[in-house]
C-alpha cells in the first residue's frame, strides 16, 4: 500500500541507514528526512518496504529526489509503483518532473515517462541547478560524498530526466498560462 505523508523517527533512522549502503544516494540526515512532507511510503507486512521522496522546486519544477526501496522488497515492483505515483502527484498538479539518477531502472522509468534522459547535466532546468547548489553545501552530504566518491566513479553515469508539464489548455490548445490566456 502507498500512502503519502511524513516518515516517522524509526522510519527515518532506517532510510538514513539504508541509503548509506548504497554508493547511488548521497541522501539526507534524520533530521531532513523527518521535515520532509511530500514523502510516499509503500508499507508490507506492517512495516516500511520503501519510499519516494519530492521536492517542490522554483519555477513550477519538482525532484523526485530519492527512491529507495529496502533490500528484502526489491523485484516486487515496489520501486517503480513508488516513482510514477511521485510522477503522477506532480504532473496532476501541473508540475514539471525532474529526476537525477544512475539506476538503470529508474532510467527506464524516466524513458518510459518521455523524461528524455540526459548526461549533460549543464542542461537541467536552472531551478534544479539552484536546487542542488543548496543541496549539496550540507557538511554531512559532503561528507558522504567524500566517502563513496570511489565506488561512485566506478558506477553508470549519472543522468537527469525532465519533462515539461504544458498544463491546463484553453479552448484553442493553448496553455491557459499564455499571454493570450488560451483564448485566440
Amino acid at each position: 500500500m502507498l500512502t503519502r505523508r511524513p516518515l516517522t523517527h524509526e522510519e527515518a533512522e532506517l532510510l538514513q541507514l539504508e541509503v548509506q549502503t548504497t554508493p547511488n544516494i548521497l541522501g539526507y540526515t534524520v533530521g531532513e528526512l523527518l521535515r520532509l512532507r511530500d514523502v510516499l511510503i509503500a508499507d508490507r507486512d506492517g512495516g516500511l518496504a520503501g519510499a519516494c521522496v519530492s521536492k517542490d522546486l522554483p519555477l513550477g519544477w519538482t525532484d523526485i529526489a530519492m527512491l529507495y526501496v529496502l533490500p528484502a522488497h526489491r523485484g516486487r515492483g515496489i520501486g517503480g509503483a513508488l516513482y510514477r505515483e511521485a510522477w503522477r502527484q506532480a504532473w496532476e498538479r501541473g508540475r514539471h518532473v525532474f529526476t537525477m539518477s544512475r539506476s538503470p531502472e529508474v532510467i527506464g522509468m524516466m524513458e518510459r515517462l518521455d523524461m528524455q534522459p540526459r548526461g549533460s547535466l549543464w542542461r537541467m532546468p536552472i531551478a534544479a541547478h539552484l536546487h542542488m547548489m543548496r543541496h549539496m553545501l550540507s557538511s554531512w552530504r559532503l561528507r558522504e560524498a567524500a566517502r563513496k566518491g570511489a565506488t561512485m566513479q566506478t558506477q553508470a553515469r549519472l543522468v537527469f530526466g525532465a519533462r515539461r508539464n504544458p498544463g491546463p489548455r484553453g479552448p484553442a490548445g493553448r496553455a491557459l498560462g499564455s499571454p493570450d490566456g488560451g483564448r485566440k
